[in-house]
Parts: C-alpha cells; sequence; structure tokens
C-alpha cells in the first residue's frame, strides 16, 4: 500500500522479516504483530495516526505472512512460541531495549509468549485475543477445521479474510491471506496449546507487565465473557476495554475509539 511505510528487513534465524518502521523519539517503541494469515499492512490506522510523533511504531509481517520469507523449518517457526522469538530477534537485531508490544488476535498470544522472553516489555495489549492453556493433545485433526487447512483455495482464503474484521473489507487482506503460507496454518492449529506452546493463562496471570484488554463488543468469533473471566496479574484499568460495535478487529473497524485507548495506554506505561 502506497501510503504506508516502505518495509525493512531483518535478516533472523527464522528467515528474512519484513517491518515497517514509522516516526521516532526517546519513548519506548510500540511493536504491533498481526493476526492468522494476515499482514502488517492492518495496522495501518497505527502507522498514519500521531503516535509516530513521539515514540518509534513498528508493524512486523511474521514469518510466512505478507512481505517476510517463509520458514526454512516450519516445525520450528510456525508456533507461537516461534513467532515470539522471531520478534524477539527482530527487537534485538535493531538494538530496541525496551518495548510495548500490541497484539491482534494472533499477535496478542505472541505477545503473552515474548513476555519471559524479553525482559524490557513495558506493555502488552491484546485485541481480539482469548489465551490458551495446555492441553493433553493437540486440536482435531487439521481437517476437521476449514481454518486450520494448509490447502485451502483462493476463494476460502479470501472468505477468510472477510470473517476477519467486520469490514471495510480491502483486497489487501485477501491477497495476504492467499500470500501466507499454508504451512503456517497447519503447523499453528497443531501446537495451540500443545507442544512448544506456554500455558499462556499462567503466563498472564503471573505477569506484573501493564495489560490492556481489548474486545469489540460484537466479537463473533470469541467468547467475550471467557476473555473477562480470565486471571490478569496487573490489567490495565481495571477490566476489558470494550469498544461499542467492534468486532474481531476494533481496530481496524473503530479506528476513532481504538486510537485514543492506545494513546491512554502507552501514556500510563510510559510514565
Amino acid at each position: 500500500m502506497t501510503d504506508l511505510p516502505a518495509p525493512i528487513f531483518v535478516d533472523t534465524s527464522y528467515g528474512r522479516l519484513a517491518v515497517r518502521s514509522q516516526g521516532s523519539g526517546s519513548l519506548p517503541p510500540v511493536l504491533c504483530i498481526h493476526g492468522n494469515s494476515s499482514s502488517s499492512d492492518i495496522f495501518r490506522h497505527v502507522l498514519q495516526s500521531k503516535i509516530p510523533s513521539t515514540r518509534r511504531v513498528l508493524s512486523i509481517d511474521l514469518p510466512g505472512h505478507g512481505q517476510s520469507s517463509d520458514a526454512a523449518d516450519p516445525e520450528r517457526t510456525y508456533t507461537m512460541p516461534g513467532y515470539a522469538k522471531a520478534a524477539v530477534e527482530v527487537l534485538e537485531k535493531l538494538g530496541i531495549k525496551e518495548v510495548v508490544v500490541v497484539g491482534w488476535s494472533l499477535g496478542g498470544h505472541i505477545g503473552t509468549e515474548m513476555l519471559p522472553l524479553f525482559p524490557g516489555t513495558k506493555g502488552l495489549m491484546m485485541i481480539g485475543s482469548l489465551l490458551v492453556g495446555l492441553y493433553d493433545a493437540p486440536l482435531d485433526d487439521d481437517r476437521t477445521k476449514w481454518n486450520m487447512r494448509e490447502d485451502l483455495t483462493d476463494e476460502d482464503l479470501t472468505m477468510f479474510a472477510k470473517l476477519g474484521t467486520g469490514g471495510p473489507f480491502q483486497q489487501w487482506m485477501a491477497d495476504a491471506a492467499i500470500r501466507t503460507d499454508g504451512k503456517a496454518r497447519r503447523v499453528l492449529f497443531q501446537n495451540l496449546g500443545f507442544g512448544d506452546c506456554s500455558d499462556q493463562q499462567k503466563l498472564i496471570a503471573e505477569t506484573k507487565v501493564p495489560t490492556a484488554v481489548v474486545i469489540g463488543t460484537d466479537e463473533p468469533h470469541l467468547d467475550n465473557n471467557m476473555i473477562k473471566s480470565l486471571k490478569y496479574g496487573n490489567l490495565w484499568s481495571g477490566k476489558a476495554v470494550e469498544i461499542a460495535g467492534g468486532q474481531h478487529c476494533p481496530l481496524w473497524e473503530k479506528p476513532n475509539d481504538f486510537i485514543p485507548v492506545l494513546e491512554n495506554f502507552l501514556a500510563d506505561v510510559s510514565a
């Protein structure tokens, strides 16, 4: 998209990763992490807000997504901890010591997995994320739930992209889903709450890092009551922030409501 900054590329052990970077300043940078089969472009409203006037804002393409390379080792890379380690490598390569992580959907899980890996995390905002515990076995066979499949058609992926937000739908969303390495979906869901996945509910219950939980009141995919009922070790504002009329991606659907929430959170964790 021509109105977004061209990405810089960072070489990591998980591949060559694309990162959009906007702004500068002495305050801790913001690292934005997108959801499954999306890309850094979903954070365009954050990149184009006033926030980059006071601090650097980074929006990463996860391995196998966007303009980042596909993983040479999918089983190592396309898990929530794998993505978290890749993000930490990016921060280290860029010389960033402190950061506020803003994660949408899968990105919130990744931000949670980063908590024990990156001590410089000053805050974590999760948008549309229901953290998992640990399961005794993998989820159902990847053929039983269509969004877990590696071999989805372009039509399937376009539908997937349209379901990911409440709109407005833009073609880049379908393009991002179609571009995503199919192995990323399969490996991710086979390792959800299993394999090398952490007990994310335990991590978030025990952390002292300020944690903002943002949900849309019209969330169609997740149980908001479950999200609100989880134990959070340091829940910002003492409760989940509910964006009226927002669905699974209020940062895209309701930017005029979301951006002030993010600005307030950043002000609090940077004080």
